[in-house]
């Protein structure tokens, strides 16, 4: 018995259905694995405590003197050292070594909807060619110590 021409054309057009669908199973499971691998070595309990750091210390920071966030450019990128008296601002982005892994994390400011008395923070955190933002409204507060 001979199959038809189109008997044969619709088996042929049914494995090609079946082997595109395989092969994009197969690529979709390559990439989420891909993917599981490359944040798997992202270090979670660095890139939380970068993140609240900069949040607390920003705060701690805007009770003590808030005028000092108004000099600040919102364009640039700032990080925080501790000193005795308190936190210092610095241009760049601070860098946190964990073994052989090294992130970065910085900070911006601006006026929250143009009002000087509200600052948006955007802290970022940056681990090889991924990058994580946290962001936080630090309102003045009338606090003296």
């Amino acid at each position: 018995m001979f199959k038809t021409k189109a008997q044969l054309l619709l088996e042929v057009v049914l494995i090609f259905g079946l082997i595109t669908i395989f092969l994009g199973v197969f690529a979709s499971v390559l990439i989420v694995s891909f993917n599981s691998l490359r944040y798997s070595n992202i270090n979670q309990g660095i890139t939380l405590g970068g993140f609240e750091k900069y949040r607390n210390a920003l705060f701690d920071l805007a009770q003590r003197d808030f005028n000092s966030l108004d000099s600040l450019s919102t364009s640039t990128d700032y990080y925080l050292t501790s000193t005795l008296s308190g936190w210092q601002i610095n241009e760049g982005k601070e860098e946190v070594s964990a073994g052989l892994d090294t992130y970065f994390f910085s900070f911006r400011i601006d006026n929250f909807q143009n009002n000087s008395q509200i600052k948006l923070i955007k802290v970022t955190g940056e681990y090889q060619n991924l990058i994580f933002t946290d962001y936080f409204l630090i309102p003045r507060i009338n606090v003296s110590f």
